[in-house]
């Protein structure tokens, strides 16, 4: 095995050991903000500016309106005891056979290792467990990264939306997930 095939393998193995696990504001508040700290760039990408306190408020508190704090699920995506990824997911958004994916954010020195590819299949697996047949997302256009792995991941596009807060459009992505 060439070591290029071996490092793959080792990829793979790592992600299949990922887990998943509620997060609270209480007891996890300090590790999503590290999460942010490192990885920068999503919030250059998307917003133009470093992270902050006030990216980690809004994991914890931001939801669409209408909706109410138990339609909010706060994920940790961990290998071992380290938490090395962040995700929040909105049930019956927008319509009820719909969950919606506000965000999956990993450690800069994480991606690129299968992570999220692993992480969106836990995240299917609690949606259907809720009766959804579909995930929504809104990918950002200033991040070309991001928007391609949706697209490998089979998420199409719906429709494009102007918000001041972000640098790009929003590309309103789905895929079935039934």
């Amino acid at each position: 095995m060439s070591q290029r095939e071996t490092a793959r393998a080792a990829t793979h193995l790592e992600a299949d050991a990922l887990t998943m696990r509620a997060l609270t504001r209480e007891a996890d508040e300090a590790a999503v903000l590290r999460l942010f700290l490192a990885a920068p760039a999503y919030t250059l990408a998307v917003e133009g500016r470093m992270p902050c306190q006030d990216d980690v408020d809004d994991f914890f508190e931001g939801m669409p309106p209408g909706k109410h704090a138990a339609d909010k699920f706060m994920l940790g995506f961990e290998l071992g005891a380290e938490t090395i990824g962040c995700a929040d997911l909105i049930r019956a958004h927008p319509e009820p056979d719909c969950a919606f994916l506000g965000l999956l954010l990993f450690d800069q020195a994480r991606q690129g290792r299968g992570h999220g590819r692993a992480a969106l299949g836990l995240i299917e697996t609690l949606a259907r467990g809720w009766g959804a047949t579909r995930l929504r997302l809104a990918a950002v256009s200033s991040h070309p990264r991001a928007v391609a792995f949706w697209q490998r991941e089979g998420f199409a596009l719906c429709s494009r939306v102007s918000q001041p807060r972000f640098t790009g459009e929003l590309l309103v992505m789905e895929r079935a997930i039934g």
